[in-house]
C-alpha cells in the first residue's frame, strides 16, 4: 500500500518508543485516555505487548481497512493468567473473524436484513420495551426514585435479540446467560477453574440445540422475523446453511448484548458529568441521535481492535512484517485532538461525531450497528421522556481495564419521573 501521509518513522526509531502498559485497578476514563496519549507522545504509534499500539485516528482508520491485515482470532497471547481472547473460541467461518471471500458472502448474505430500514422496524418494540421498564421501576409519578442505570436496563439489548429472532420473553434468562457464558473466559480465575469450563461448555451446547430446533422450526413455519428473514434470503441460488444460521445467531448473542450493556452505562455517565446536555436533549430531541455518537466516540465499549501482519507491508515509513501484532485504539482514535476539536467534550452539535471507529471501519465495520444506533437512542429518548430530572446518587464503578468489553458495572441515579 502506499504510506500514509505524515512523517516517516524508521524501524529502529519504532524499537525506541516508549512501551504502554494497561493499568491492573479500574481507572477513571479520562485518566486511562490521558496515560495513552502521554504514552504516546505525540507520536501514532508505541509499542504494546508483543507488538504495536496505534493511536492516532487516521492511522487506526487506514489501517482498519488494509488487507495487508486480518483479524487476530486466536493470535492473541494470554496477557494475564486467566485470560484469554474472547473470538478464539469462535469457529472460523463466524462471521466476527472469517476473512475474505468466505467474510464477503457472509456479509452479502446477512446485510440487508441488518440495515438501517430492516431494523427501524424494531423501534416501536423497543420504545414499548423501555416505557413499561421505566414505569415499572419507578415509586410513581412525582415520586423520586433511585435507580441503577446498569441493573435498569440489563434486559433490554436481551429483549431486543429475542424481537430480532422472533423469540419469546420467556427465553430471556437463557439468552442473557448465554451472553455471559461468553464473556466468562474473559474474566480472570484460577487455574483449571473446572466448575467454570463445564459451564462455559454445556452453555455452548444448549444454547447450539436451541438455535437448530429455533431455525428447524422457522423453516417449517416463517414468520415475519429476521430468522425468517435470513432463511429465505437468497442470491443466485446461494443461502446460509444450518450451520451458518447457528454461527449467525451465536454472533448476534455473543457481540450484541454485553456490548450495548455498556454503552448504555457509559452513556448515562457522561450525561450525569454533564448536566447542561441533559438539559438541551430534553429541550430539543432532535439532539439525541448526535449525543449517542458522542457517547460511542467517548466511551466506546471495544477500546481496541487486533489484528495481526497477514503479509509485509509498509505504513508511514514502518515495515511490518508477517504475524506482526497489531493493536488499533479505537477509544485513543475518538479522543484525538488532530480530528475532533476539544475532544473530551461532549458535544452533541459536533459536526463530525460520526467520524468515530466505535463500530470499527473497512470491511469489518460491524454489522450491528444501526441496531445498536437504534436501541441507544430509542432508550434515550425513553428517559427523557420519563424523567422530568436526573441526577447522581452514587459514583460510578467502572469495569476492569483490561476486560476488552468495557463500561460501567454500575451507574446509581435519583430521577423524579414526570
Amino acid at each position: 500500500m502506499d504510506d500514509a501521509e505524515g512523517p516517516e518513522i524508521t524501524d529502529a526509531e519504532v524499537a525506541d518508543l516508549p512501551r504502554y502498559r494497561m493499568a491492573l485497578d479500574d481507572p477513571d476514563p479520562s485518566e486511562f485516555h490521558s496515560e495513552i496519549r502521554q504514552t504516546a507522545d505525540g507520536s501514532w504509534i508505541t509499542r504494546w505487548l508483543t507488538g504495536y499500539l496505534v493511536v492516532s485516528h487516521d492511522d487506526v482508520v487506514a489501517l482498519l481497512r488494509d488487507r495487508h491485515l486480518e483479524q487476530a482470532a486466536g493470535k492473541v497471547p494470554a496477557l494475564i493468567r486467566g485470560e484469554v481472547d474472547p473470538i478464539s473460541t469462535l469457529p472460523s467461518d463466524d462471521l466476527l473473524i472469517a476473512e475474505g471471500e468466505k467474510h464477503t458472502r457472509l456479509r452479502r448474505l446477512v446485510g440487508p436484513a441488518f440495515s438501517t430500514k430492516s431494523i427501524d422496524t424494531l423501534r416501536p418494540g423497543m420504545r414499548a420495551y423501555l416505557d413499561r421498564a421505566l414505569a415499572e421501576a419507578g415509586n410513581g409519578a412525582g415520586v423520586p426514585s433511585q435507580l441503577d442505570i446498569v441493573e435498569l436496563m440489563a434486559a433490554y439489548p436481551v429483549a431486543t435479540i429475542c424481537q430480532l429472532l422472533g423469540v419469546g420473553e420467556e427465553m430471556w434468562d437463557d439468552f442473557s446467560r448465554w451472553a455471559e457464558s461468553h464473556f466468562m473466559v474473559l474474566k480472570s480465575s484460577e487455574e483449571g477453574d473446572l466448575d467454570r469450563d463445564q459451564r462455559i461448555e454445556a452453555d455452548a451446547r444448549e444454547l447450539e440445540e436451541f438455535c437448530i430446533e429455533l431455525i428447524e422450526s422457522r423453516r417449517a413455519e416463517l414468520s415475519d422475523d429476521l430468522l425468517s428473514r435470513l432463511i429465505i434470503e437468497n442470491q443466485d441460488g446461494d443461502r446460509l446453511s444450518t450451520d451458518e444460521l447457528v454461527s449467525l445467531i451465536r454472533s448476534m448473542i455473543a457481540a450484541g448484548i454485553d456490548t450495548t450493556r455498556n454503552q448504555i452505562g457509559s452513556l448515562m455517565a457522561l450525561l450525569l458529568e454533564d448536566r447542561e446536555t441533559w438539559e438541551r436533549l430534553r429541550d430539543d430531541r432532535s439532539l439525541v441521535p448526535a449525543a449517542v455518537e458522542e457517547s460511542l466516540r467517548l466511551l466506546n465499549p471495544i477500546r481496541v481492535a487486533m489484528r495481526t501482519v497477514r503479509e509485509p507491508f509498509t505504513h508511514r515509513g514502518v515495515r511490518f512484517q508477517p504475524g506482526t501484532l497489531i493493536a488499533l485504539h479505537l477509544a485513543a482514535a475518538g479522543r484525538d485532538g488532530e480530528v475532533f476539536q476539544e475532544p473530551d467534550l461532549l458535544d452533541p452539535h459536533r459536526a463530525n461525531a460520526r467520524s468515530h471507529v466505535a463500530f470499527s471501519n473497512g470491511v469489518h465495520h460491524c454489522l450491528g450497528a444501526a441496531l445498536a444506533r437504534a436501541e441507544l437512542q430509542e432508550m434515550l429518548a425513553a428517559m427523557l421522556d420519563a424523567w422530568t430530572d436526573v441526577e447522581s446518587a452514587g459514583p460510578v464503578v467502572w469495569k476492569h481495564a483490561r476486560l476488552p468489553v468495557w463500561g460501567a458495572d454500575s451507574v446509581p441515579v435519583l430521577v423524579a419521573p414526570a
